[in-house]
This record gives C-alpha cells, structure tokens and sequence, in this order.
C-alpha cells in the first residue's frame, strides 16, 4: 500500500508543478493533502484535463487501494483483528492495481512518480 500511495502522491506533485508552482509550493500542497481521499479530491484541480482521479486510473482501482487503505488504517490503529491471511489474498489485487496506475500515468502524463520530476518545459529539478 505505502508504494501505491506513494506512487499516486509523486505523480500529484508533478501535475502541481506543470501546474506553475515550484517545487517547495508544490511539496506543501501535497504534504498539506493528509490522507488519500484529500489526494483524490484534490486531483482534478491539477489534471491538465481537470479529471477526477477514478477517470485516470480507472474506478476498479481506486476501489481496491481504498479498501487496502482502510484495512491498513485498522491494523495500524489497532481496531482491525483480520489475521494475516486476508491481508495476503489482498495482497494479488494491490499488486496488479499498482501496475495499471503506474501504466495509467505513464499513458496519460508520460511520469509515474518514479522518474526524474521536470519543470513544465520538461528541464529536471
């Protein structure tokens, strides 16, 4: 879940800085994001073509990251008692979700957080 979320988070950051922020503005609107329904709601403020987030990595995948996201939260917060093995029969469908949002953003904004960041005339920062 941490690299998903991470995945998704660094690609926000770019889309903020083609959006004409610099880096340090644009790491404080993320930073300012705390959890990742904020991200999703902040994202079509950011999409070159103001699209909602489930539009760009399709819904299916958005369900799957938020319900691992949310058994997360419970065994982090302690309220979750699911043994281990519901978190790996999860585990296929995270893995598989990740691989279609990396190919989701390198698609639709040729970076998927795990390149080198460019400025908005593609110079690296």
């Amino acid at each position: 879940m941490f690299f998903v979320e991470k995945l998704i988070r660094r690609t926000l950051l770019q889309l903020v800085i083609w959006k004409g922020k610099t880096f340090d503005d644009a790491l404080k609107v993320v930073e300012g994001l705390t959890g990742l329904w904020k991200v999703r709601n902040a994202w079509p403020c950011y999409d070159p073509k103001n699209r909602i987030l489930e539009r760009v990595i399709r819904k299916p995948n958005c369900d799957i990251i938020a319900d691992a996201a949310a058994k997360r939260n419970k065994l982090v917060h302690g309220s979750g008692n699911e043994g281990q093995r519901v978190y790996r029969r999860a585990l296929p469908s995270v893995i598989a979700a990740l691989d279609e949002i990396k190919q989701a953003f390198a698609a639709e904004y040729k970076y998927y957080g795990w390149r080198g960041m460019t400025n908005d005339a593609g110079n690296r920062i």
